[in-house]
């Protein structure tokens, strides 16, 4: 079984409240409607309604583009609080990576003469 998002386990987390904005904004009456909208399957509206899961990144760009919200805004309807997002491991604890040896061009590439050194 799928394990549940943090986000949904959160006491303030109100999908519901961002997915009835969205269809007064883009006037549309049912979740249907609003899925063929946003161009995502209707089971997945229900889900997020039912907090079976998160409302992700997809949903939160395709809301943007169909509405221009901004995603802050999106994620204020939602009851998504947080200032801060973890992005993975953006560089922390990775090795540091080392620069491509620069190769030395032909005298020739592909007909045009090479570049003279300064």
């Amino acid at each position: 079984m799928r394990k549940k998002s943090g986000l949904v386990e959160q006491p303030n987390y109100t999908p519901n409240h961002m997915l009835d904005t969205l269809m007064e904004k883009l006037e549309v009456g049912s979740d249907a409607a609003l899925a063929r909208v946003l161009k995502i399957p209707p089971s997945t509206i229900s889900k997020i309604r039912h907090k079976q899961v998160a409302v992700n990144s997809a949903l939160l760009l395709a809301a943007h583009e169909a509405t221009d919200l901004s995603i802050r805004e999106l994620r204020l309807l939602m009851g998504d609080v947080k200032t801060r997002y973890w992005l993975g491991n953006m560089g922390h604890g990775l090795p540091e990576r080392k620069p491509a040896p620069v190769r030395a061009f032909p005298e020739q590439h592909r007909g045009q003469p090479a570049l003279q050194a300064a």
